[in-house]
């Protein structure tokens, strides 16, 4: 491969990389991810999440140094609540993971006459404290095909996009 070539496809991999950031380690898929300004909120799964093995974790910070990881590292908890709905030219996926009275949800959604919202939000005892969009392009395998494959029930409990 000649020099140039190989400058191009390493700069391609990095600007590639560099807008998907994540919290997940190597070895593990990312589920969804993105940045939201200065943080990553990311959601990881080993590489054999199924509907009988596997786990799913939550993962919210600064690059590379995560303020929360929820579950703690060890045995995660994978059946979290996940809804998918259909909207007016679109739909949306959302999975959410509950500590104490806090939900942390990540969504995903698009809609006609108002374009795509991704991003996390925080609710305390059922009302929204916090929403973080994403910017830039995220990460998101949040779908039907995704859920059903994984064995994480669906949710329905109401949540109105922020």
């Amino acid at each position: 491969m000649k020099p140039f070539c190989l400058a191009v496809l390493i700069a391609t991999v990095s600007a590639t990389h560099a807008a998907e950031p994540s919290h997940c380690a190597p070895a593990e898929m990312v589920i969804f991810s993105c940045g939201t300004g200065a943080k990553i909120v990311s959601v990881c799964a080993t590489d054999d999440l199924s509907a009988g093995v596997g786990s799913l974790g939550y993962r919210f910070g600064s690059p590379g140094m995560p303020e929360m990881i929820y579950p703690p590292p060890g045995p995660w908890w994978k059946a979290v609540p996940s809804s998918v709905r259909t909207f007016s030219g679109g739909g949306g996926a959302r999975l959410a993971f509950q500590r104490e009275a806090f939900h942390y949800i990540v969504y995903t959604a698009a809609g006609r006459g108002w374009g795509e919202m991704v991003g996390v939000a925080v609710a305390q005892n059922g009302e929204v404290v916090a929403n973080l969009a994403c910017r830039g392009k995220p990460v998101s395998e949040l779908g039907p095909d995704f859920f059903r494959g994984s064995g994480i029930p669906d949710d329905d409990a109401p949540f109105d996009l922020p």
